[in-house]
C-alpha cells in the first residue's frame, strides 16, 4: 500500500522549538516535518543532542512550540487548547519513558501505579473491573496477578519497564510516544522488551513513535525512519531503504558505527567520520529523492549524494 493511501495519524508541520538560555537562543528544533501513519512505528534516530526528545516533548504539550503546526487526527493540537482537549489528548497519547526506575513512584504499589490513568479517567465502574485491567495489563506485558501489590524497588529493570509499558497502555490509548525505552536495560533484556512492544502493537492495533540514537534498534522495530542532527531532520525513508541505500553523509556515519558481529569484518571495518563543516543545514531544501526517500540539502549537494 502506498503512503498516499495510509491514514495519517500524526502530522509534524514545519516544528521549530526555540530555548531562551541567559541572552541565547538555542535552536534545539528546526523546521522539523514528518507524517506519522496508524499502525506503523516511525523510528527517529539520532546522537544524543540531535533534537529527538524535544520533537515529542513538543508533540505532548511539554515544551512550547516556537513555530509551525501539530496534527492528531486531522486536529491542530498545538497552540492554546481547552482543558477537555488537552484531557482527551492525553488519553489518545501516552508515553514510555527512558529510565524506568526514575519513572515510577517507588512509594506507590503496582497496583496503583497502573491505575493512574483509570482513576484519573474514570475508566472504570467498579473496583473489580479497575483490579481486572490492571491485572490484564500486567498479564499482557508477562507479569503476574501477585506483582501488582510489590513495589518498583522489588522489581528488575527489564521488569519496571513492562509496569511502565503496562501503566501506559491500560487506557488504550492510539499513540504511543516512546523515549529511548531500552536504553537504560541490560542488552540481554532488550531483545524481549523489542519483541513485547512489537505483539502488543499487533494485538492493539498500536501507533509507535519510536526514539532511539542505535540504528541497529531502529531498524529492528521501525517501518519508517527519520535520521535527526543538530536539531534538523536530515533523511527520511522506509527502514529497509535505509539501510540498504543510505544517502545522507549522516546517515552513512551512523550506520557506520554499528557493530559488526563477525571479528573479522569488524577489525577491518574502515570506518567513516562525518565532517559537516562543509554542509550547512539552514541552507538545504526538503527533496524527495525517490518516492518516499526524502533528504535534506541543495541540489548539489543530492546531486553528488545520489550519484552511483
Amino acid at each position: 500500500m502506498s503512503n498516499e493511501n495510509k491514514e495519517v495519524l500524526l502530522s509534524v508541520k514545519n516544528m521549530h522549538v526555540v530555548f531562551k538560555v541567559g541572552r541565547r537562543r538555542v535552536h534545539a528544533v528546526n523546521g522539523v516535518s514528518f507524517d506519522v501513519y496508524k499502525g506503523e512505528t516511525f523510528g527517529l534516530v539520532g546522537e544524543s543532542g540531535s533534537g529527538k526528545t524535544t520533537v515529542i516533548r513538543t508533540i505532548l504539550g511539554i515544551n512550547d512550540l516556537t513555530s509551525g503546526n501539530i496534527y492528531f487526527k486531522d486536529n491542530l493540537i498545538s497552540g492554546k487548547l481547552s482543558r477537555r482537549k488537552k484531557r482527551t489528548l492525553k488519553k489518545q497519547i501516552q508515553m514510555i519513558f527512558q529510565d524506568p526506575a526514575a519513572s515510577l513512584n517507588e512509594r506507590a504499589n503496582i497496583d496503583y501505579i497502573v491505575s493512574e490513568g483509570l482513576y484519573n479517567f474514570k475508566l472504570f465502574n467498579t473496583e473489580q473491573e479497575r483490579r481486572e485491567k490492571v491485572v490484564k495489563a500486567l498479564t499482557d506485558v508477562g507479569l503476574l496477578e501477585e506483582h501488582i501489590t510489590r513495589y518498583p524497588h522489588e522489581f528488575s529493570g527489564g521488569q519496571r519497564q513492562r509496569i511502565g509499558i503496562a501503566r501506559a497502555l491500560v487506557i488504550e490509548p492510539e499513540l504511543v510516544l516512546a523515549d529511548e525505552p531500552i536504553s537504560a536495560l541490560d542488552v540481554s533484556i532488550r531483545a524481549q522488551v523489542l519483541n513485547l512492544m512489537k505483539k502488543l502493537q499487533r494485538d492493539r492495533d498500536l501507533t509507535y513513535l519510536f526514539i532511539a540514537h542505535d540504528l541497529s534498534i531502529i531498524q529492528y522495530i521501525s517501518d519508517r525512519v527519520g535520521v535527526m542532527h543538530n536539531g534538523y531532520l536530515v533523511e527520511l525513508a522506509d527502514a529497509n531503504e535505509i539501510y540498504a541505500n543510505p544517502l545522507h553523509p549522516y546517515t552513512k556515519s551512523l550506520l557506520n558505527a554499528i557493530p559488526q558481529p563477525d571479528p573479522k569484518t569488524e577489525r577491518f571495518r574502515v570506518r567513516g567520520v562525518y565532517e559537516s563543516t562543509d554542509i550547512h543545514y539552514e541552507s538545504g531544501e526538503w527533496i524527495e529523492v525517490t518516492p518516499g526517500h526524502f533528504l535534506l540539502g541543495t541540489p548539489e549537494q543530492i546531486k553528488e549524494w545520489t550519484k552511483k
